[in-house]
C-alpha cells in the first residue's frame, strides 16, 4: 500500500527540541504596537494537497496507527492555531475570555475493503428463515418506500402482509392481521436503550439501537466496557471513548407472540442507516473517538491576564504556552496506539456477561484510506449475513468522514466530503469536494471494494446517487456552505453538477469520469433529486422551484433537456409510471415567490414531453381550515414525508397518495355558569392521516378523506392539558388490500379506504422511558495509589457533559 504520511511530529518535535517556536509563522515586533490586534501569530500548517481518493487497504497495523498520529497531530495544530486567531483577533486580546472552542466533532477520508473482522454464532431454536411477504397476499399490501426496488431499507415500520412489526415506545410491537381490516395486538417487547429502525427477513429481525452510557446502571458491563483510564499528574481518571454504542439486536421471530433474543452486538460509534438485499444486511455506523488529554487551548499562567493588552510580551507569554502545548500535545499523541481510535465491538451473552468481539485483524487489513486522507474518524460497514442457521458478520473500517449511503441490488455507495472541517483552514483557495466509493454487494455476506472517484460539491442526500448499468450517477451543488469570507471575485455562489463516473475498465481502483453537466441553477441549490433509468430530474430553489429534466442516456454525454419554474419547492420526487413525477414540499409565497412553510403542497408533473415538462397539479393540505376566523392560533402545519420519504406512501391499485399532516395551539379561556367565571386551558393536537386521490390518466389531485388520530391525544375533554412531549402524529401508513392502516405513538387505525370507514384500532402500549444515570461519584484516585487486588481502581466520568441524547459520536 503506498502512502505519503505528514510527517507532523517528527517536524514538530525537531522544532521544539531545538528551542524555538519555529511554529510561528508571524510574530508581532515592537514596531506592530499600533495594528497589534488585527495581526494573530499564526502555526506552521502541514501542506495541503489533493491527491487521489482511491482507498489503499492497509497490510500492517503500525502503518495504520503512525497515519492516525500524524492525522490527529496536524488537527491538533489547526485547533491551537484557531486558538490563536481568535484570541489576538476578537475582544478576548483585550483580556476578555477566550472561548474554547476549537475541536469539533467531525472527521475526513476515504473507504473500505473486503476483507474484514468475522463471526459467526448458531441461532438457537430457531427455524429456517422464510421468504418475507411469502403466500397469497404478496403485492396485496404496499411495502416501505424503498429508493431502489429489492433493497428494502431499514425503517421503524415493516411488514410482511401476515404481522406489523412496530418500533414504538421504546418496545417491539408485533401486531397480527389475520385478516386485510382486521388488526390484532400479538406481543410487545422493551428494548434497551432507544431502537432507532428494523430490518426483517422471514423469521429473523433485527433491531437497531442507541445505547447511551448515561442510560445504563453504573455496574453493567457494557458501561463498564465503555470506559478508558488516563492519567493526569499523580491521578488516575476514567472515561468514556465514545458516549453512545450501536446495538444491534438479533431476533427469532418464529412465535410472533413469544420473540426471542438471540444476539446483542455493541459497536462503537453513531448510525447511520441500513439495507437488507437478498438477506444479507449492511449496516453503516460512524465513529469518532473522545481522545482525552489534549489541550486545544494553551494553559496561560496568571501573569498573563496582568499585563497590559498593548505590551508586546504579552504575546511572547501566549508564544510559550502554545509552545508548550504542542509539546505537551505530541507527547500525548505518541503514547496512543490503534485501541485508542477504533470502533470496538461487545457482545453480551445469555447468562448476561459481555465480551469484546475481535475488529481489528493482526494485520489490519478491514482498513482502508485514501492517499490524502486526514482524520481520524472511520465509516463501518458491518455486513450481517440473515440466511441459513448461522448469523455471520464482517466489518470493514475506512478512515472517513460522516457518509450518504445509497445502495442498489448490485452496489453500495459512499460519498463523503473529501476533507475535514479543519483541513480547510487558511487553506480558502480549495472548493468542497466528495469522494465516491464504490462497493459490489452482489454476491451475498460479501462487501468488496470497487473503486472511488471525487467530484466538485456536495451530496445533498442519498437520492442524489445512482446505479445504472455499472454507471453511478452524482448530482452535486457547489458552494453549499456560501463562503461568505471570500471576496466577490472569488466566490460566484453555488452552482449545481451532475457527473456520471464509471469503474476503470482497465482494472484501476479509480471510478473514472465519463460524463459531466455544470452550471445548472446558478445561485440556487438542489433541494430534491432523482435518477429514474436513463432521465434524471432535479429540483433547485432559491425564491422559486425550477424543475430541470437531465438526459442520461448517453452517460458519457449527460444534457440539459428541459426547464419548468414552478412557485415553492418540492423536497422529495417520486416516479408515476413513465410519464409523470408526483412530488410533495412547501408550497410557494403569496406573491408566488419564497415559501409558505407552514403549507405542505402535492404536486403532480407531466413529462411526458421530456424537454418540456409541465405542472399538471397541485393542491395544498393543511389540517386546519386557513379560512376559518381562529387559523392563525395554530403552529404552523408540518408533514414528515417533506424530509422523509418513507412517511410518503403511494398505492398504485387504487390511485391513492397517504400523507401524514399535524398541528397543535395551546388554548385559554373562560366561561360563565351560573353567574360564576371558569378558566381552562391546555394543548389541542391535529393529527391526521390525508388521502389524495392521484388521477394521472387526467392529470388532477384531490383531497379524498381523513383519518384522524386527534383523539389519541386530546383525551376525552378535547384538550390535553399538559404539553406532549413524545411524537404526537401520524407517522406511517401500510395499504392492505381496500384498507388503509394508519401508525402513531399511541395507536392503530383501520380505514376502509372505498368507504372511509373505520374497520378496527389498537391502542399501542405506554411509552417505557429509558432510565438515566447521571450520578457523580468521586472515582478520582492516585496514581500512585495500590490497586486492590480485585482489579477495582475506581472511575471518573466527570470528564464529559451527561447527555441522553445520542451526541453523533
Amino acid at each position: 500500500m503506498t502512502r505519503t504520511p505528514v510527517m507532523v511530529m517528527i517536524v514538530l518535535a525537531s522544532m521544539l527540541l531545538a528551542g524555538c517556536l519555529g511554529t510561528i509563522k508571524n510574530p508581532i515586533n515592537d514596531d506592530d504596537e499600533e495594528i497589534m490586534e488585527w495581526i494573530s501569530p499564526e502555526l506552521l500548517l502541514g501542506n495541503r494537497v489533493r491527491s487521489s481518493p482511491v482507498l489503499n487497504q492497509y497490510d500492517g497495523c503500525a502503518e495504520l496507527e503512525e497515519d492516525l498520529r500524524n492525522s490527529l497531530a496536524e488537527e491538533m495544530m489547526v485547533g491551537l492555531d484557531q486558538a490563536s486567531y481568535w484570541h489576538w483577533n476578537s475582544w478576548g486580546f483585550r483580556g476578555g475570555f477566550a472561548e474554547d472552542d476549537m475541536l469539533f466533532d467531525g472527521a475526513v477520508a476515504e473507504m473500505a475493503g473486503d476483507v474484514g473482522a468475522d463471526s459467526s454464532q448458531a441461532i438457537d431454536g430457531s427455524s429456517p428463515p422464510s421468504s418475507s411477504g411469502s403466500g397469497d397476499r404478496e403485492g396485496e399490501y404496499s411495502e416501505t418506500n424503498n429508493q431502489e426496488e429489492g433493497v428494502d431499507e431499514a425503517d421503524f415500520l415493516k411488514t410482511d402482509g401476515y404481522h406489523i412489526y412496530m418500533i414504538n415506545n421504546g418496545q417491539l410491537v408485533i401486531l397480527g392481521v389475520p385478516e386485510f381490516g382486521n388488526v390484532t395486538l400479538e406481543s410487545n417487547m422493551t428494548l434497551e436503550g432507544s431502537p432507532m429502525q428494523m430490518l426483517v427477513n422471514g423469521n429473523q429481525l433485527v433491531i437497531i439501537s442507541y445505547v447511551s452510557y448515561w442510560n445504563l446502571p453504573s455496574d453493567d458491563p457494557v458501561r463498564v466496557a465503555m470506559m478508558a483510564d488516563t492519567a493526569e499528574g499523580d491521578s488516575l481518571y476514567s472515561y468514556y471513548r465514545y458516549s453512545n454504542k450501536v446495538k444491534f439486536t438479533v431476533m427469532n421471530i418464529t412465535n410472533r407472540s413469544d420473540p426471542q433474543i438471540d444476539r446483542e452486538l455493541y459497536l462503537d460509534g453513531s448510525y447511520q442507516t441500513s439495507r437488507l438485499v437478498d438477506g444479507t444486511l449492511r449496516a453503516v455506523t460512524h465513529s469518532y473517538a473522545q481522545l482525552q488529554g489534549l489541550r486545544t487551548y494553551p494553559e496561560l499562567p496568571e501573569t498573563y491576564w496582568a499585563i497590559d493588552y498593548d505590551d508586546p510580551g504579552r504575546q511572547d507569554v501566549w508564544n510559550a504556552s502554545v509552545d508548550e502545548a504542542i509539546a505537551y500535545n505530541l507527547e500525548v499523541i505518541a503514547g496512543l496506539t490503534l485501541a485508542d481510535f477504533s470502533p470496538r465491538m461487545h457482545e453480551r451473552m445469555a447468562d448476561g456477561t459481555v465480551v469484546e468481539q475481535s475488529t481489528v485483524s493482526a494485520t489490519c487489513e478491514e482498513f482502508s484510506a485514501a492517499a490524502d486522507s486526514v482524520g481520524r474518524g472511520f465509516t463501518t460497514i458491518m455486513t450481517i449475513e440473515l440466511f441459513g442457521d448461522m448469523v455471520e458478520y464482517e466489518l470493514d473500517h475506512v478512515s472517513s468522514s460522516w457518509v450518504e449511503v445509497y445502495a442498489s441490488e448490485d452496489m453500495l455507495i459512499l460519498a463523503e466530503p473529501a476533507n475535514d472541517w479543519w483541513w480547510y483552514w487558511r487553506n480558502d483557495a480549495f472548493e468542497e469536494a466528495t469522494n465516491i466509493h464504490a462497493f459490489d454487494i452482489s454476491d451475498g455476506g460479501i462487501t468488496t471494494y470497487i473503486g472511488s472517484g471525487r467530484v466538485t460539491g456536495t451530496v445533498n442526500d442519498q437520492f442524489s446517487l445512482s446505479e445504472y448499468n455499472g454507471t453511478i450517477r452524482v448530482a452535486t451543488t457547489q458552494d453549499i456552505w456560501g463562503r461568505w469570507w471570500l471576496d466577490g471575485e472569488d466566490w460566484a455562489g453555488p452552482t449545481n453538477d451532475v457527473y456520471v463516473l464509471a469503474p476503470d475498465e482497465q482494472g484501476g481502483d479509480e471510478l473514472l469520469q465519463i460524463g459531466h453537466v455544470g452550471g445548472i441553477a446558478t445561485g440556487e441549490t438542489i433541494w430534491s433529486c432523482r435518477f429514474i433509468g436513463e432521465k434524471g430530474y432535479l429540483v433547485t430553489f432559491r425564491n422559486i422551484d425550477p424543475l430541470w429534466t437531465i438526459d442520461l442516456s448517453d452517460p458519457t454525454d449527460p444534457r440539459v433537456i428541459g426547464e419548468l419554474e414552478v412557485p415553492g419547492v418540492s423536497t422529495y420526487i417520486h416516479p408515476l409510471g413513465e410519464d409523470h413525477l408526483l412530488t410533495i414540499g412547501i408550497a410557494g409565497g403569496e406573491d408566488g415567490l419564497g415559501l409558505d412553510w407552514g403549507n405542505t403542497q402535492i404536486s403532480l408533473f407531466d413529462v411526458s414531453n421530456f424537454s418540456d415538462p409541465t405542472l399538471a397539479s397541485a393542491l395544498q393540505l393543511a389540517p386546519i381550515d386557513r379560512n376559518s376566523e381562529d387559523w392563525w392560533s395554530w403552529s404552523w402545519s408540518y408533514s414528515e414525508a417533506t424530509y422523509e420519504h418513507k412517511a410518503f406512501t403511494y398505492w398504485a391499485p387504487a390511485e391513492l397518495l397517504a400523507i401524514p399532516l399535524s398541528t397543535y395551539r395551546y388554548t385559554y379561556d373562560e366561561v360563565t355558569i351560573d353567574g360564576r367565571k371558569y378558566s381552562y386551558s391546555g394543548y389541542e393536537y391535529v393529527t391526521q392521516l390525508i388521502l389524495v386521490k392521484v388521477d394521472a390518466e387526467n392529470n388532477t389531485l384531490s383531497k379524498y378523506g381523513t383519518i384522524d388520530h386527534s383523539d389519541f391525544y386530546n383525551g376525552d375533554s378535547g384538550l390535553r392539558e399538559s404539553y406532549y412531549y413524545g411524537s404526537p402524529n401520524v407517522r406511517r401508513s401500510i395499504f392492505m388490500g381496500d384498507y388503509v392502516y394508519a401508525f402513531s405513538a399511541e395507536g392503530v387505525t383501520v380505514t376502509n379506504y372505498s368507504t372511509m370507514a373505520l374497520s378496527d384500532s389498537v391502542t399501542l402500549p405506554e411509552r417505557i422511558d429509558a432510565p438515566s444515570y447521571w450520578g457523580w461519584e468521586d472515582d478520582t484516585i492516585r496514581a500512585d495509589e495500590e490497586v486492590s487486588e480485585d482489579g477495582d481502581e475506581g472511575s471518573s466520568s466527570g470528564s464529559a457533559e451527561p447527555s441522553s441524547e445520542p451526541d453523533g459520536d
